[in-house]
C-alpha cells in the first residue's frame, strides 16, 4: 500500500474547527485529510480514520454527536 497522489484531487480544506465532525476522513498512508464518502481511501486503499485519536478531540467529537 502506496500513496498514489490521486487523494490530493479529494483532500478537504481546513475550517479550523473538528474536521471529523465535517465528514473529513483522515488517510494514514497518505497523511491527509480527505472529503469521502467511503471508508477506504481511493488513492492506496487503506482503511480511513474517522474519529479523532487523542480524548480531548473525542471527547468533543462525542459530545458533538449526541447532541443531533
Amino acid at each position: 500500500m502506496a500513496c498514489k497522489e490521486i487523494c490530493i484531487f479529494h483532500k478537504a480544506k481546513s475550517n479550523g474547527k473538528d474536521r471529523y465532525s465535517n465528514n473529513q476522513k483522515r488517510c494514514q498512508i497518505c497523511e491527509i485529510f480527505i472529503k469521502w464518502e467511503g471508508l477506504w481511501c481511493p488513492c492506496c486503499g487503506y482503511m480511513l480514520r474517522t474519529h479523532p485519536r487523542n480524548s480531548k478531540s473525542h471527547k468533543k467529537s462525542n459530545s458533538l454527536k449526541n447532541r443531533h
